[in-house]
């Protein structure tokens, strides 16, 4: 059974839940904080990176993109038919916002560190200039 506390009164409503549950029985519970999704503005500006390490180093975008997942999300390994191995890197797609925004950070340090690119947050003075020179970027 899933149980969520949005509101004032679900925790109350959980806790009985569970102290109704039976003493002659074992259970798992376990309680995750909810967090919201990537925003479409933290997928935007790391696209616009993207673009911009594509132009600086020439590597293409999608191979960053898949490179920076399995560096910094990892990766889980399947066998295929009992004989192909299939590595598969985590999505971006299921991170939260937090989660985001500290994938961003690494390979914001990431670029600056072993590129010499600085990649700049939308708060920076010269934002609006990288944005419009890499959002339509091919």
């Amino acid at each position: 059974m899933l149980l969520k506390i949005e509101k004032q009164g679900d925790k109350t409503k959980v806790l009985d839940y569970v102290n109704k549950l039976p003493d002659n029985k074992k259970f798992t519970v376990e309680i995750k904080r909810k967090r919201e999704k990537r925003s479409i503005d933290q997928n935007r500006l790391y696209w616009l990176w993207l673009n911009c390490i594509m132009d600086e180093t020439g590597e293409h975008k999608d191979n960053l993109h898949e490179y920076f997942k399995q560096h910094y999300l990892g990766i889980s390994e399947h066998m295929v038919f009992d004989k192909y191995q299939v590595i598969i890197a985590r999505s971006t797609t299921g991170l939260d916002t937090k989660e985001m925004t500290d994938y961003l950070n690494r390979i914001q340090q990431f670029a600056g560190t072993e590129l010499g690119i600085i990649l700049p947050n939308p708060e920076d003075k010269h934002f609006e200039e990288f944005k419009t020179h890499y959002e339509n970027f091919i």
